[in-house]
């Protein structure tokens, strides 16, 4: 009997440190696989950002022809008729919003047409600083919400990015050369 009773704590013990031994290198690898995160404070730029292999991989060409279909779809929501709080509804995901990104980074070749029509008024009126405010609010939550790892899918699924967000990188990217 007591037998048994030692065997049991045995196997007890022995689970209990296996499931540690899992849980510890489960959370190394989502530690490893997201971006660290970034205080709020620090001051972020464009260059500190990674992008998912297949959009650092991908030529100026295809970068262009994907950041001018998101900007068309942008167009077609006609953005600047929306109400100002409707800017700040969670629609745009991962995938597109990493596109844009990576354009404005990489913005050397190709230029898409400019609009200021495209723009809500409440993008137009920001001053550079508060421009420069949003965009580090936008560096950090990238940083410290997108796991470049993930596919191309699994970030189309991350619906993170609110029709502002879009707005102010595309107001920079249309921007960055006038």
């Amino acid at each position: 009997m007591n037998m048994i009773f030692f065997i049991t704590g045995v196997l007890i013990v022995l689970l209990i440190v296996i499931i540690v031994i899992f849980l510890l290198i489960g959370d190394k690898k989502t530690q490893s696989s997201v971006n660290h995160e970034v205080n709020s404070n620090s001051s972020l730029k464009l260059s500190d950002l990674k992008f998912p292999t297949k959009i650092e991989e991908i030529n100026g060409y295809s970068l262009f022809q994907a950041s001018k279909i998101i900007v068309d779809s942008y167009n077609a929501m006609e953005y600047r008729k929306k109400t100002p709080n409707s800017l700040d509804k969670i629609e745009w995901h991962t995938w597109q919003f990493s596109i844009l990104l990576k354009f404005l980074k990489e913005n050397k070749e190709f230029i898409l047409p400019y609009d200021i029509n495209l723009f809500h008024t409440v993008i137009l009126n920001l001053s550079k600083e508060e421009m420069n405010k949003e965009l580090q609010k936008i560096f950090t939550k990238y940083i410290n919400n997108v796991d470049v790892t993930k596919n191309r899918d699994e970030l189309s699924k991350n619906i993170i990015w609110s029709g502002i967000d879009v707005s102010i990188i595309l107001y920079m990217i249309l921007t960055k050369n006038k």
